[in-house]
This record gives C-alpha cells, sequence and structure tokens, in this order.
C-alpha cells in the first residue's frame, strides 16, 4: 500500500508543459495577487517565455507542477536552467522562483515538489527570494542558507527624493499625490550641508557605457576568481539581457565599465533604472583587488547620473568595500538558498568561492513587483 500511494504521488508531479501556463498564471494570480479578479494579459505569454525559451532548457531542467485528476494543477515551482562552471567543468544550475501553493491539495502538492528538489538529487539548484519557511525546507533537504547574499545594501544620494519614492511605492494612493519638485530641492540644500552624501570618483578612474557584449566578455575574467560561477555564454547571456528589458518598471537595462588611471578594466557593473529614481543593482565585478576603486566608482557614477539611491544585493567578496560609505544600510531581502548533491560544490559555497545573482539570479524578472 505505501508503495502504490508513493508511486501515485510522484506521477502527480511532472514537468511543466505549455499548455500550463494559462493555469499557472492563474495560481499566481491568486496566490501572489490576491484581489486582482483576472491575470495580468502579458502573465501568460511572459511565462511561456520564461519556462521554455532559455537555451539550457528541457523537461529535465524546467519548471514542475503538482496536477492532481481530480482538482488540477494546484502547486507550481518555476525553474530555469543556468549553465554554470564549477572549476571549468559544465554544471546545470537550477534557478527556482515562485513556489506556489493553492489549498489543501496545493499543500500537498508543494511537499512533494520540496522533495522532488532537494539536495541529493540536484547538481546545482538556487533560490534569491525565499521565504524562512522555504528556507528551513531548503537546510531540511540538505541545502544551506547564505546571510550575506540574503542582504541588500541601499545606498542614498538624495534622501528626502529617496523617502518620497518609498512611499510612492509602499502607498501608491498617497504617492500618487506627492510631488517629487520639492523634494529634489530639499536635497539640494541637504547635500550642501552634508557633503558625506555625494560620493567622489577615485583619482583617475572613469566609468564608460558599455554594451551587453562589451560588458561579457571582460565580466568573464572577473568571474574567473570563483570555482563555482555562471558560464556566461554567448546564447545564454543574450537571452537574459533580451528578457530582463522586458522589466520595464525597472526601467533601462544598462551596463558600464570601470577604467583605472592606466585604462586597464578594472570592474564592470549592470543596472535598472532612470535618473531621479531608483537604480536596481544587479551585478557589479571587479578583478580581486580592486573591490575599493570599483564600489566607490559605482556609486560615485550613480550619484553623477543623478539617482536619489542605489540597491543590490550583497556579495561578500564586496561587503568590506560597501561598508565604507556613509548612508549605506544593510537589511534583510529574502533568503538566498542553494543546494548541491555534489559535496565539492558546496564546499566551495561554504568558502564563499561562489558568485551568483543579478542577471545570474531572478531580480530581474517580472515576477517579482510586475503583473
Amino acid at each position: 500500500m505505501s508503495k502504490t500511494g508513493t508511486g501515485v504521488a510522484s506521477r502527480l508531479v511532472r514537468p511543466m508543459r505549455p499548455d500550463d501556463s494559462e493555469a499557472v498564471a492563474t495560481l499566481f494570480t491568486r496566490v501572489f495577487r490576491p484581489g486582482a479578479p483576472a491575470p495580468h494579459p502579458d502573465l501568460v505569454p511572459y511565462l511561456d517565455r520564461l519556462c521554455f525559451t532559455a537555451p539550457g532548457y528541457s523537461a529535465e531542467t524546467g519548471s514542475m507542477v503538482y496536477d492532481h485528476p481530480c482538482t488540477g494543477l494546484r502547486s507550481a515551482l518555476l525553474s530555469i536552467p543556468f549553465s554554470f562552471q564549477f572549476e571549468d567543468q559544465p554544471l546545470t544550475a537550477r534557478l527556482l522562483s515562485s513556489f506556489m501553493a493553492d489549498g489543501r491539495e496545493g499543500q500537498v502538492g508543494a511537499a512533494r515538489l520540496s522533495r522532488y528538489f532537494r539536495a541529493p538529487t540536484q547538481d546545482l539548484v538556487f533560490s534569491d527570494s525565499a521565504s524562512s519557511v522555504s528556507a528551513d525546507h531548503w537546510e531540511m533537504g540538505g541545502g544551506c542558507t547564505l546571510p550575506i547574499h540574503s542582504l541588500e545594501w541601499r545606498r542614498v544620494f538624495r534622501p528626502m527624493r529617496a523617502a518620497a519614492l518609498t512611499v510612492r511605492q509602499s502607498l501608491p494612493a498617497v504617492g500618487r499625490a506627492l510631488a517629487l519638485a520639492p523634494w529634489s530641492l530639499a536635497d539640494h540644500v541637504l547635500r550642501r550641508a552634508k557633503p558625506a552624501l555625494r560620493v567622489d570618483m577615485p583619482q583617475g578612474h572613469v566609468v564608460e557605457i558599455a554594451t551587453a557584449e562589451e560588458f561579457r566578455r571582460p565580466a568573464l575574467q572577473m568571474l574567473a576568481r570563483f570555482r563555482l560561477r555562471p558560464d556566461w555564454n554567448e546564447a545564454e547571456f543574450s537571452w537574459l539581457v533580451d528578457i530582463a528589458r522586458q522589466n520595464l518598471r525597472l526601467g533601462p537595462l544598462q551596463f558600464r565599465l570601470v577604467r583605472d588611471a592606466g585604462g586597464a578594466i578594472l570592474g564592470g557593473f549592470v543596472f535598472g533604472g532612470q535618473p531621479g529614481q531608483r537604480a536596481e543593482v544587479f551585478n557589479i565585478l571587479c578583478h580581486s583587488g580592486a573591490e575599493k576603486n570599483t564600489v566607490k566608482a559605482v556609486l560615485a557614477s550613480l550619484d553623477a547620473e543623478g539617482f536619489a539611491l542605489a540597491v543590490g544585493m550583497a556579495q561578500p567578496f564586496l561587503l568590506s568595500a560597501l561598508q565604507r560609505h556613509r548612508w549605506l544600510t544593510l537589511k534583510h531581502r529574502g533568503f538566498f538558498c542553494i543546494a548541491s548533491r555534489h559535496e565539492a560544490v558546496m564546499q566551495a559555497i561554504r568558502e564563499g568561492s561562489f558568485y551568483a545573482g543579478g542577471l545570474a539570479s531572478e531580480s530581474w524578472s517580472r515576477l517579482h513587483a510586475d503583473f
């Protein structure tokens, strides 16, 4: 009896198919956007592209659903395959996103999906937005949570305008009536009174605009310092850039390179945003030993472009450089959880020789703050 029940339950967990997109969109809306009368009209085509068009997609690496013959699709866990390298050996990672369950049967399905994605069965799985309950499940399943990656850094350049933007986001009804111009004038006075709000470019350094490919090539050299890192091959990086650019709420996706006084590329960064608004910094990369000047150049560049504030995921190799800046705070952003069946991979993660985040993660996804 026990074996039969297990077999039935395992058959209910299956790969997501393109004809599931409408049901998953309905489930997503019911779970994450309660009160919405129907899924956003763009959600189904976005799910189609997100779940089925990644260069490394296959049924084995894609999203999974729990589909009961009586109650229908009541639980789903989206999975996006990424190409990673571990000590120059290829590894397929699965980025897990939007774990959703509806009703009692959905909770049963969620438990089944959790078992499917446990560490002993996966080369590499990770999520950068897990809840505390999900983090507990990861740890029980053999994975771990990374405290520093679970933090968001936030650097304010124009405090009054940044506060007004926060009100607009958290209280939309009030925020729509909140004019930004008076706060910009107040910031002008405040920045003269408190010079530490400004960030000066390191002497001789320059930040230049780059295309995605002009950023990718030197970024691969910077990533080589990590034993476990995204592969960012040309096809996958192009796919990531194209789908990240659909997230118009974050503003235009932009690439920058940092050069030192001799003209050598020291680092680079990727961000989204419009001047006067919030800059969402997806990735900051640099060569070993260049962390302080790179972080200072990133912040100085965003300040000079007129952003009110900048935010990004904390990274262990950048933490000391970030903490040297005043008006910069850290807060919990959601648990970063990761698991692998390979002990050598887990050891590299525990030692901090691991890179993920931004375009090697999910902060670019429209599922976070759209629809």
